[in-house]
């Protein structure tokens, strides 16, 4: 667990390198910037808005620079869909905190999350991994499903 640093926007320098802060919008990038320097970049991680879109969780496989606004979440070892399977819940903390009451360093150390754990009562990332993995599988199923129906009335349509 760790923040990101302050870097007041009149400080932005134009470049590529996504920059993560508390929107709720697109995966919570804000925008991009070139900053090298009194940044912290993180990537293959979770990031939590404690301020601004109080609660919103994404996941970046991709390296990122992160605003003070934002907590990264890491833990060694898990893949991405892992992290994926707790995204939703962790966004159930936007429930709780708020505009005015930010999520601090102090409150996301108290925070508990309900996961499943395996019979000798760890947790279970293998099989959050797993369940995510099959809901990936299925929404890519139903998805080319659609597009292939879609191809083929179109072939038909102009065939006709």
């Amino acid at each position: 667990m760790q923040r990101g640093k302050r870097l007041k926007k009149a400080d932005h320098t134009t470049g590529r390198i996504p920059y993560v802060s508390s929107t709720s919008l697109n995966n919570g990038i804000d925008g991009f910037i070139g900053n090298d320097g009194g940044v912290r970049r993180f990537e293959d991680c979770l990031t939590l808005a404690n301020s601004g879109s109080v609660g919103s969780a994404f996941y970046h496989r991709y390296a990122f620079v992160a605003s003070d606004h934002v907590t990264k979440l890491r833990r060694e070892g898990l893949d991405k869909y892992a992290y994926l399977f707790m995204i939703p819940i962790i966004n159930r903390l936007s429930e709780k905190y708020g505009f005015n009451r930010e999520i601090n360093d102090e409150r996301i150390k108290r925070e508990k999350l309900l996961l499943p754990v395996t019979d000798q009562g760890e947790i279970d990332f293998a099989r959050m991994a797993a369940y995510m993995r099959e809901v990936e599988r299925d929404i890519l199923d139903t998805t080319l499903k659609v597009f292939k129906e879609r191809i083929n009335n179109e072939k038909v349509a102009r065939n006709e």
